[in-house]
């Protein structure tokens, strides 16, 4: 069993360590029963009157009206903390403990004063019991009572009943002897009962302190998101139902609810790692609530995705609310060594303008970011009501081609490329084609954001190169095929490794195999793209840049890059018989790659004048409707098998049909 030294270092050690909800209970307990401290307060006075006035002693007087004093005082101040006038601070808390252990003490040591001075100053037996019995109960009481407290209880006990047993040993009889031994002997149990109190009600406040503490952690954890510390899904869509039911139809005051998503945010995790990504959140999240302030709420919804919601006049402010917001969080973010660009899309809703529940409010402002990373992102949209149809072809062509995918819906056309010098077909573009059941033919500019948005386009490009290099398989070894590649798809780690399993399986080799991309690609400067791409070059893979002279044309592209043909965008061949500035345009560029070694493609060629057109800028290759259009890939081995080429092993010409 624990003595009573290993009590009290426990006592110590629990007191340093006393939760501020705990010690507020402890001290309430000390002022709990007003009425039991005003009866001993009474009880003391009017025994201590009595005592002076038989025994007509100055010091038992002093003592007396002492006694009476404390006592007032300290039912005056039970009744100020009773009435609210504590506050509920850990410093005001401590504050009223220490006045009610001062005068708990003083009280106390009146009473063992009292009862020394009895003992040695008077010899009538009633005085001495009155006295004795006085500062013995008193002891006793409070260190039931003031258990909770057990510093404050001790110190009374020991202040009451230690003179007592002094004025005993200095009577010198042998029965006073005995009896202040038994006192100190009594004191000592008295402890060891305050301590044991104490050690019940510790431990029962501090049970029910942490179960509280446990609730309020995992209510918490319940609406907090951990990574940023915002609101989760859960309390967003609680703190969004109570908002709205705060819009009056008619009033000045609304609700914008905007839903903001990171662009291209899987591209940091995969480039520089999740804890990378995890500080992009947190300082996109610290960003935003600085923008907010006092104005709104931000919670994070999921992955890269949040929800603002803030109180504005009109829907105008609502946009440049966003717009702030965007501003703020494009700067730079620093990692490590890196320095990484942030973007983001943004879709405006406003209720009651665009509804007023939480799901409409959600779904329309869901369906304005949808509609701002199709116009490229970086942007914000405000919510129109015409963008609900377009949400709903979205989804539906989301889910036909994942439904396209695993039943084999899709059609690869291959249309042929021809060499000018020769007439004779060089190579063939891998072009898909989808029909919807409903929808009917889609068009590929239609279909592939869409595929892009959904994470779809690595499936369908390993689909379209699988079943291109099966066809190119069969054909002459001196026709190539070319397969575009999605900008998306070359963010991605595994093309390499796709395509080497695509050749392997279907026997074609590296040479013969031709990869579009568009100067898009080029313009992003990401170093993990360009990695890919010169690993597809050690590959032996040809590069074509397509769509050359639409975008941003830079010579910086052909001097970086051995691209192995360009293609020249049938907006300029449109125009060529009409246009002199798209004839030098057309010259300047064939005349570039001619130096360089590079072969040009004309695409769009439809008429004999275009084809003449081309043909006198020096264009190596044509590709379009005046020579071919996109067929099946057995027709185009029946078109080849009427063709002659070229002997790959003699260098003579064979007839291959």
């Amino acid at each position: 069993m624990p003595t009573v030294g290993t009590k009290l270092r426990h006592l110590a050690a629990s007191e340093s360590s006393l939760a501020r909800q705990v010690r507020a209970a402890l001290v309430g307990t000390l002022y709990t029963s007003p009425g039991s401290l005003a009866i001993g307060a009474i009880a003391g006075s009017v025994t201590a009157a009595a005592i002076a006035y038989v025994s007509g002693s100055l010091a038992l007087l002093i003592c007396s009206i002492a006694i009476h004093l404390v006592g007032t005082l300290r039912i005056a101040t039970a009744i100020v903390y009773l009435r609210g006038e504590a506050k509920g601070s850990p410093r005001e808390q401590l504050h009223w403990e220490r006045i009610y252990e001062v005068g708990a003490w003083l009280y106390a040591s009146l009473l063992g004063a009292q009862a020394f001075f009895t003992l040695t100053h008077s010899s009538e037996t009633l005085l001495l019991l009155m006295a004795t019995i006085m500062a013995t109960g008193y002891s006793a009481g409070v260190a039931a009572r003031n258990a909770g407290r057990p510093v404050i209880a001790i110190g009374q006990l020991c202040l009451g009943t230690m003179p007592m047993a002094l004025g005993l040993f200095v009577m010198g009889t042998p029965l006073s002897i005995t009896l202040g031994l038994c006192i100190v002997i009594f004191v000592l149990g008295m402890v060891d009962i305050s301590l044991q109190t104490y050690e019940v009600v510790y431990s029962a406040l501090s049970g029910k302190q942490e179960k509280s503490e446990v609730a309020a952690r995992f209510e918490k954890m319940a609406r907090s998101d951990m990574l940023t510390g915002l609101d989760n899904r859960l309390a967003m869509q609680m703190r969004l139902s109570e908002l709205l039911d705060t819009i009056d139809e008619d009033g000045d005051e609304k609700l914008t609810v905007i839903w903001m998503d990171l662009d291209h945010f899987k591209s940091i995790n995969d480039t520089l790692g999740h804890l990378a990504g995890d500080k992009v959140l947190i300082v996109t999240a610290q960003r935003v609530k600085a923008v907010l302030g006092n104005r709104g709420w931000l919670a994070r919804f999921g992955g890269d995705e949040f929800v603002i919601m803030a109180t504005v006049e009109s829907v105008e402010e609502a946009h440049l609310l966003g717009a702030e917001i965007l501003e703020s969080i494009s700067q730079p973010v620093s990692i490590n060594e890196n320095t990484v660009e942030v973007a983001a899309s943004l879709g405006v809703a406003v209720a009651p303008d665009h509804g007023r529940q939480s799901e409409i409010m959600l779904k329309n402002a869901d369906i304005a970011l949808y509609h701002s990373k199709n116009d490229g992102g970086r942007s914000v949209r405000v919510f129109e009501p015409f963008m609900h149809e377009d949400f709903l072809m979205h989804r539906k062509i989301e889910s036909g081609l994942t439904d396209a995918l695993a039943n084999d819906e899709f059609t690869v056309l291959f249309q042929p490329i021809i060499d000018l010098e020769t007439g004779r077909t060089k190579s063939c573009e891998a072009l898909l084609r989808w029909n919807h059941t409903e929808l009917g033919d889609v068009s590929p500019a239609v279909f592939i954001p869409v595929a892009e948005s959904a994470g779809l386009i690595g499936d369908i490009t390993q689909w379209v190169l699988r079943k291109a290099c099966e066809a190119a398989a069969e054909w002459p070894e001196s026709i190539n095929v070319s397969v575009n590649i999605s900008p998306a798809l070359l963010k991605r780690n595994n093309l390499p490794v796709t395509i080497i399993e695509t050749l392997v399986n279907t026997g074609m080799v590296a040479r013969r195999l031709e990869l579009e991309i568009t100067e898009s690609v080029l313009l992003d400067k990401n170093p993990h793209t360009n990695s890919l791409l010169r690993q597809l070059q050690k590959m032996g893979l040809r590069l074509c840049l397509d769509d050359f002279g639409t975008g941003f044309s830079s010579l910086t592209y052909l001097r970086s890059w051995e691209f192995d043909t360009i293609k020249i965008d049938k907006s300029f061949i449109r125009n060529i018989g009409n246009s002199p500035t798209d004839q030098k345009i057309i010259r300047a560029v064939v005349q570039l790659a001619r130096s360089l070694n590079v072969a040009t493609v004309a695409e769009g060629v439809e008429t004999e004048e275009q084809l003449d057109r081309v043909r006198e800028a020096g264009c190596s290759r044509v590709q379009g409707y005046y020579y071919a259009r996109p067929m099946t890939a057995a027709q185009a081995t029946q078109r080849f098998a009427l063709e002659e080429f070229p002997d790959p092993d003699d260098g003579k010409i064979a007839n291959l049909g």
